[in-house]
């Protein structure tokens, strides 16, 4: 019954978790190509490994392929470094912006207070909790183990 229960939480957290990628493929997707008004090739480079790696991911866990906890905890690491990156750019440069511009500056960080605070779910609350579903890289779930084999005593 465990068995079957841990294995039950396995698909629900698969599923989830693919779900929560293609979504997130999607969001970044529109948030980088659609929302931001000029390109610039770094940003568009890693946003397009991000979403590869995120609907990679995505389409694994759902299809309950098994290579998918690798490919997910691969784009997982991607997303987080990233996302640090990003979130931690987008502070200096408000804090920046408000420290040197005044009135006119403050309103410029808030903006990007504001997409870091909409970029900090994506690219770092899930893929720090994918990553902690997952583990350490290239260690295999943990199967519930199988009944134990008595051991057979020579008499005695």
């Amino acid at each position: 019954m465990a068995e079957e229960t841990g294995e039950r939480n396995e698909r629900m957290f698969r599923t989830g978790f693919g779900l929560a990628d293609v979504v997130s493929a999607a969001l970044i997707y529109l948030g980088v190509f659609q929302g931001l008004p000029s390109r610039y090739w770094p940003i568009d480079g890693a946003a397009v490994v991000v979403i590869a790696l995120f609907a990679g991911a995505g389409v694994g866990l759902l299809g309950q392929a098994s290579w998918a906890p690798r490919v997910a905890w691969v784009a997982s690491a991607v997303s987080l470094s990233l996302g640090i990156l990003l979130v931690a750019t987008l502070a200096l440069t408000a804090s920046f912006l408000s420290g040197i511009y005044g009135p006119v500056g403050r309103g410029g960080a808030l903006i990007l207070s504001l997409v870091a605070a909409l970029a900090i779910p994506y690219l770092i609350v899930l893929p720090a909790a994918q990553l902690l579903w997952i583990g350490p890289f290239g260690r295999a779930k943990a199967a519930a183990p199988a009944a134990l084999p008595q051991a057979v005593s020579s008499g005695s």
